[in-house]
């Protein structure tokens, strides 16, 4: 943190005259999220001023601390713009009561918040990577844009290039790899109260969401009947305590469709090919699935993508059209990527090409099988990824068009 400071510090003296008279100083909040190394190299290399302000949010809603000392650093000098990955309700209501536009960019999908009042100040400005999330907010009179995320491969290969030990690089060496949650959900506690036609229902629409990979259906599945009916039942049962929104009950059951989805190819696959996960969940019924537990983003990651023959990325099924920030991530780090269905991700990729992207769960574990027997069409496709989100996918073409 201290360094990264200084860094600021430093280049925040640094841009041209031309560009700072325009564009003004910047300041840059951040926390412990992914793609702060990437969008702080970018602001550097374009010569754009700015100061950081790190923070750890005790409740990224309720941090009476946090106001008082960001309000003051915002008041302490004439800041054109306040900039983060993701978007923070309590930013956005001092950027509001100064004036100051708020820029956020947003990976999260849905986007993490529990009241949207907020979403309305006009001091922002929220980029999120899902074109659909975006379009469903912009109806909603928010000033939602859309944009893809990115990825800086350098900060990436700085860490797989690094020599490790045997024991590790052996860890690293797998055939096929998924890094991220399995879903584990409080969806059998929230079942418990319901009657046995209330879980036929949910059932249901967990059942279609999982055999449909190019729609979303859960929201339009999800009815005001449904809602209340299924409220009546958590009221009667808790003494009126306990009741659900439609967005808690959509993001569970997209939770819970993932997770299943993530447990049937992980059996699947671990039934036939070396399978490692790597999370910070585990599940004793994934018997030949290697558990290695949490990989930190910058010092673990950048070697299971490099490393492993096929990296999977089975997307949250609240990701609606956007690219996950894991499919760019494996890319940046030279791996190959075996991936769900999304409009986006075949919009920009060559499927075939640049990534490999599976239908249903028949032609994931086909194409894993191929890949994994034609090692020089795996690595030409790993290769072509990677120059492409090296070109098209910078954090500097980003940050051009976000801070205009």
């Amino acid at each position: 943190l201290l360094e990264s400071q200084k860094l600021a510090f430093v280049y925040q003296r640094k841009g041209t005259k031309e560009h700072n008279a325009r564009m003004g100083r910047i300041l840059y909040f951040q926390w412990h999220s992914f793609m702060n190394a990437g969008m702080e190299r970018a602001l550097q290399k374009l010569e754009i001023a700015y100061d950081t302000f790190f923070y750890t949010f005790t409740d990224w809603e309720k941090d009476e601390e946090f106001c008082c000392r960001f309000e003051k650093k915002l008041i302490s000098e004439k800041y054109e713009k306040v900039l983060s990955v993701n978007y923070s309700p309590l930013i956005s209501r001092v950027c509001e009561d100064h004036q100051v536009p708020y820029i956020s960019w947003v990976y999260d999908c849905p986007i993490h918040i529990r009241e949207h009042e907020t979403l309305y100040n006009s001091c922002n400005t929220i980029y999120f990577f899902d074109r659909m999330q975006a379009e469903t907010y912009q109806k909603q009179g928010i000033n939602a844009r859309h944009l893809p995320l990115a990825v800086d491969s350098e900060v990436f290969r700085t860490v797989y290039m690094t020599p490790v030990s045997v024991e590790e690089q052996r860890k690293y060496n797998t055939e096929i790899a998924l890094v991220g949650k399995l879903y584990q959900t409080e969806y059998q506690y929230y079942l418990q109260p319901l009657t046995e036609y209330q879980r036929g229902y949910l059932e249901g629409i967990i059942a279609a969401q999982l055999k449909v990979y190019g729609g979303y259906l859960i929201p339009e599945l999800v009815t005001e009947e449904l809602l209340l009916d299924l409220n009546r039942s958590y009221a009667k049962a808790s003494g009126d305590k306990v009741q659900v929104t439609r967005r808690e009950l959509e993001y569970m059951l997209a939770c819970e469709t993932t997770g299943r989805e993530r447990f049937v190819i992980l059996g699947l696959l671990s039934q036939h090919f070396k399978t490692a996960l790597w999370s910070n969940e585990k599940d004793e019924r994934l018997t030949h699935v290697t558990h290695n537990g949490y990989a930190d983003y910058y010092k673990q990651m950048p070697y299971i993508f490099h490393n492993a023959k096929i990296n999977l990325n089975i997307a949250l099924r609240a990701i609606q059209t956007g690219i996950p920030l894991r499919v760019l991530d494996i890319m940046g780090c030279g791996g190959f990527v075996l991936t769900s269905y999304r409009e986006e991700i075949a919009e920009h990729f060559v499927n075939g090409e640049e990534c490999v992207i599976y239908e249903n769960l028949e032609d994931m574990y086909a194409k894993a099988k191929f890949y994994l027997e034609h090692e020089e069409e795996r690595q030409r496709i790993a290769i072509s990824g990677f120059e492409k989100v090296r070109r098209d996918f910078t954090f500097d073409n980003a940050l051009r068009r976000i801070l205009g």
